[in-house]
């Protein structure tokens, strides 16, 4: 069975005040969630669109068809959920998604993924060399640019290019597109909301995508990107890679020394393995106290979900500080929250970590 790896980054750019953006990203499973609305009711969508599908897909044998049926009663659920508040009247969110689909036994079809999307959050591919969209944009640019109006380029500084015309959340119906594709060693998608490419061509995210780094790298480095040409929305990435269950090893000739050039790379090699150590503790010292991540405060059902800064785990003599202890309780959340909480959700701020636990208060609440 091929193996999936991923790479996330989110931000909240450098204009918007918070972040509204939700993901998914486990082993099988994956979604970027783009909310809106006002009061925080963006974050709150989104956040119910990820962590409900998260909740969903457990014990599920994933498919076209469970994401339909899924997103659809999601859809319901942040509809009913926006009607019973004046706070969160009229919020929405886009989705976006990639799930393995298990294969069968001694098929000789390849592995397949499932795709599926509301909104103007997308989904790229990069395999064998191309790079393409594969979902189409809810939009009202999108419109324009099928019927020939404008084109791609103008499309993506149009002063509507936020304007969608399906999201969750807005009416008790709703459209899913969703479909299938094979999967193949090397291939890898792209899932973003729209703060990515609203402020980087698709040019530039297809170079990226082909770089030979690892998915948190090329993830990093689009958002940063991304901040750099504007950060006018909230940014996030996920990049997925699809792997072989095994990567045969590159055999080469081995090169044959002399006394001098041995010499000669012994002082090169302690000076660089010196530079490198030096290099290492400054960017680990810096890594390791930036940030933020939810945890529990102890291991018992009445804990506090707590905001910790810094790296989840001790690095050499760099420990993460707590900053806050909340009222939001182990007990208040379901099992897959729970767990979302064990594996240390990361925050590039204090207020979006503490906006976070408000989300996860809201969903919280929709099963007393």
């Amino acid at each position: 069975m091929m193996l999936l790896k991923h790479g996330v980054a989110t931000d909240t750019g450098n204009v918007r005040p918070q972040n509204e953006d939700a993901y998914v990203a486990s082993d099988h499973l994956f979604a970027v969630a783009d909310g809106m609305g006002g009061h925080n009711a963006g974050e709150v969508a989104s956040a119910l669109a990820t962590t409900l599908l998260l909740e969903r897909a457990v014990g599920q044998t994933l498919s076209p068809e469970w994401f339909v049926e899924a997103i659809t009663s999601i859809n319901r659920t942040i509809h009913e959920s926006a009607a019973e508040s004046t706070e969160r009247r009229g919020m929405g969110t886009t989705i976006c998604a990639l799930a393995l689909v298990k294969s069968q036994e001694a098929s000789s079809e390849p592995q397949q993924v499932a795709l599926a999307n509301v909104g103007d959050s997308r989904i790229y591919l990069a395999r064998s060399g191309k790079f393409r969209q594969l979902s189409v944009d809810h939009s009202y640019v999108q419109e324009l640019v099928t019927e020939g109006l404008i084109t791609e380029e103008e499309a993506r500084v149009h002063p509507r290019r936020n304007i969608v015309t399906r999201a969750l959340g807005i009416d008790d119906r709703v459209a899913v597109d969703s479909w299938l594709i094979p999967l193949f060693p090397g291939d890898r998608f792209i899932l973003c909301s729209d703060g990515l490419v609203d402020e980087v061509p698709t040019s530039d995210i297809a170079e990226l995508a082909a770089q030979q780094r690892e998915p948190q790298i090329i993830a990093d480095a689009l958002v940063a990107l991304a901040k750099r040409n504007g950060g006018r929305d909230n940014i996030t990435v996920v990049v997925v890679d699809a792997i072989g269950d095994s990567t045969p090893a590159i055999v080469s000739e081995p090169a044959i020394d002399t006394p001098a050039k041995q010499s000669n790379k012994k002082w090169l090699v302690g000076f660089g393995v010196a530079l490198t150590i030096v290099l290492s503790l400054v960017a680990t010292g810096r890594n390791a106290r930036s940030g933020y991540f939810l945890t529990f405060e102890n291991s018992s059902q009445n804990s506090s979900v707590c905001i910790d800064r810094g790296a989840s785990g001790q690095v050499l003599w760099f420990a993460p500080t707590r900053e806050l202890c909340t009222d939001l309780q182990r007990s208040d959340l379901s099992t897959v929250h729970q767990q979302r909480v064990t594996e240390h959700i990361r925050f590039s701020s204090f207020i979006d970590a503490q906006r976070h636990v408000e989300a996860l208060k809201a969903v919280s609440a929709l099963n007393d």
